[in-house]
């Protein structure tokens, strides 16, 4: 049996010294491994063993663990290590990736996840907490210290001992004798460097940060629904399993295996956990081909779509004025019966375009389809609080008829009381230009147009459709209004 070339490197992220591991093919999908307190990306040594030969593995090192290097003036805080780890995926080129998130790797990895929600294929939770439910007594007595509140600092330096640091690991294990000392060891050895305190402690003082931060983590959730695998130590000190049960409040989809052992379950479990995991980076990499019908598939975006959905494997179904009349109730019923989603890009007179939106919002339970991206306009965006491009006294004369049933649309959408899980997908107001698939975009659902780096709002058709495509496939922003932009 084959065994990984494991790699020990370093890179710079603006002044730290940042060290990581890797494994496995540069060509196959990543996995980066976000480590919890207080240990460091020895903590995975196993798992790289058990996947790289199939998968990419990365696991850094924050700044104040393991062997990265942060200068005397580094300012520890939660938003700071997830900036660094940011500049990281920077300075390695990751442009997507599955997640692992333990612990600390939660309130890391999701804050990276939030701004740059573009990087996540997926996501691993194993016993990180994003749920007031998930936090037991114990937990929230610890976390309740802040910095400056007298007495807090020397509160939380019973976390840095020996005592505790073996009990991350033993506490709630079924066997202890399967758990090796070295991971225990270790940890020790760099809490009690040099510097390593203080850190610690700062962190410890700023992790009441993170529970403010439990409803923009949920929403982020909720509106990607990222393919998620929670797995979860049931006898953890710290993290209840309600808190594993609550990512299925916000992914519906999520799979969540709880295992008779604490907080560290991956030192417990790895023969059970490691092919959970790599099952689930074989499903993201080879998702379930989709039926889905494109309603106006002979326009330019809706054409755009359907050759982005068929590059990816699903099966299109083209539809056009020959098909079905897209605002007859019954018509679109009969015609739309077998698929998984429809994709509507359509223009017409006589409000054509909200008199379908309609149709379909009726027809689709009906033909047994929940879900619809509806292909929009820009117009609708605002370049103001409440303020609306199409209501703009020099918006152009020639799109207006078109804008403004393009807004009907996306009005009619939000106050239906529907089971359909619809999309409404709007373009820049301006910049939407002819162009192929560069895969470098941002997706959000806002009411505001998006820019990149420069201020420009602007996206190819190609990535267009390629965001269309990613939508329909993982389910993200059901019930909302995305737009886009192209990242150069």
């Amino acid at each position: 049996m084959p065994l990984p070339r494991v790699e020990h490197r370093f890179v710079d992220v603006d002044g730290v010294r940042v060290f990581y591991r890797a494994a496995g093919p540069e060509t196959a999908p990543v996995l980066l491994l976000l480590h919890g307190f207080p240990s460091a990306s020895h903590q995975y040594r196993r798992l790289f063993e058990a996947l790289a030969p199939r998968f990419r593995l990365i696991a850094p090192d924050y700044p104040g663990f393991g062997h990265t290097e942060a200068p005397a003036s580094f300012r520890y805080s939660f938003d700071a290590l997830s900036e660094v780890l940011e500049g990281f995926v920077d300075a390695l080129g990751l442009e997507r990736f599955a997640l692992y998130a333990f612990d600390f790797g939660g309130p890391v990895g999701f804050r990276l996840a939030t701004r740059r929600p573009e990087l996540i294929a997926g996501l691993v939770v194993q016993n990180a907490n994003a749920y007031l439910e998930g936090l037991s007594e114990l937990a929230l007595e610890t976390v309740a210290h802040r910095t400056g509140e007298p007495g807090a600092a020397e509160a939380v330096q019973p976390l840095f001992t020996l005592e505790v640091t073996r009990g991350q690991y033993e506490g709630g294990a079924a066997d202890p004798a399967l758990i090796a000392p070295d991971g225990w060891t270790l940890d020790q050895h760099f809490l009690d460097l040099p510097g390593r305190r203080e850190a610690q402690t700062a962190l410890a003082l700023d992790y009441h940060s993170n529970l403010g931060l439990y409803p923009v983590w949920q929403r982020w959730l909720r509106e990607h629904r990222p393919p998620t695998l929670v797995l979860w130590g049931r006898e953890d000190a710290f993290f209840l399993p309600a808190g594993a049960e609550a990512y299925r409040r916000d992914v519906p989809g999520a799979e969540v295996h709880l295992f008779d052992t604490g907080h560290s379950a991956l030192e417990e479990c790895a023969p059970e956990i490691a092919p959970l995991i790599a099952g689930f980076l074989e499903r993201l990499t080879a998702p379930r081909p989709l039926r889905v019908a494109v309603l106006g598939a002979s326009g330019r975006l809706g054409g755009e779509v359907a050759r982005e959905a068929e590059r990816r494997g699903h099966r299109v179904t083209p539809l056009g004025r020959a098909d079905a009349d897209a605002a007859d109730e019954a018509a679109l019923a009969a015609v739309l019966a077998g698929h998984d989603a429809v994709v509507a890009a359509l223009k017409g007179p006589d409000h054509l375009v909200p008199r379908a939106a309609g149709a379909l919002l009726a027809a689709l339970p009906k033909a047994g389809v929940s879900r619809l991206l509806f292909v929009g306009g820009g117009g609708s965006l605002e370049h103001a609080p409440g303020r609306r491009f199409v209501d703009s006294p020099d918006f152009p004369a020639q799109y207006l008829e078109t804008a403004r049933d393009q807004t009907a649309a996306l009005d009619l959408l939000r106050a239906a009381d529907t089971p359909v899980e619809w999309t409404y997908f709007s373009p820049p107001p301006v910049h939407l230009v002819p162009g192929g698939r560069t895969g470098r975009y941002r997706v959000a659902a806002t009411d505001a147009p998006l820019t990149d780096g420069e201020g420009s709002s602007r996206i190819t058709t190609g990535d267009f459709a390629s965001a269309a495509v990613d939508a329909l496939e993982r389910g993200s922003f059901p019930r909302a209004r995305i737009t886009a932009v192209g990242l150069g």
